[in-house]
């Protein structure tokens, strides 16, 4: 197993073409945003231990009950669910490998085989830019391998009663 690098890379807001933009330097907004970020690394380390179990319900059980947003519409928690645990669907195939998830050319075939891959995996938090979070951003995660690009989406995230909630689409939109 790899060592899980607590990387607090892209601290900076992303504009909506997906330019980062920098952070304010110092002050209370970095403070909070580097607060996220390390709790978010232990988030990541918790679900990449997950992926590579193939244990699908412990990501699920990272989903509101009210599903992912994706775009204007919302996936359900249930079709999320039926989807991670069904070998032939695209979000199954990217996260665990299967036949319904073809990669794009230069990423690992999904996040199981880049996780359990020869490189060092390295934990990215950034913060995307979303009018519902506010000068803070969203906060996303994504799991990375110099060289390898990572299949599928970033991982974004709100608290919620103190515990931290899968809530953009794991879909592309």
């Amino acid at each position: 197993m790899h060592a899980i690098l607590p990387v607090l890379a892209a601290l900076a807001a992303s504009d909506p073409a997906g330019r980062a933009a920098a952070a304010p330097s110092g002050g209370a907004l970095e403070q909070r945003r580097e607060a996220i970020a390390n709790e978010l690394v232990a988030v990541g380390a918790e679900l990449r231990r997950a992926i590579e179990r193939g244990d699908a319900a412990a990501i699920v059980a990272r989903i509101p009950d009210a599903g992912l947003r994706c775009g204007d519409r919302t996936v359900p928690k249930a079709r999320v669910a039926h989807d991670l645990a069904s070998p032939d669907t695209w979000l199954h195939g990217a996260f665990f490998g299967g036949p319904g998830y073809e990669p794009p050319p230069g990423t690992a075939p999904s996040l199981v085989a880049l996780l359990r891959g020869p490189g060092e995996v390295a934990i990215v938090v950034s913060f995307v830019r979303d009018r519902r979070a506010g000068e803070l951003g969203r906060p996303c995660l994504d799991f990375r391998v110099e060289g390898v690009g990572t299949p599928g989406v970033p991982i974004c995230f709100e608290q919620r009663g103190g515990r931290w909630w899968i809530v953009e689409s794991l879909y592309p939109c």
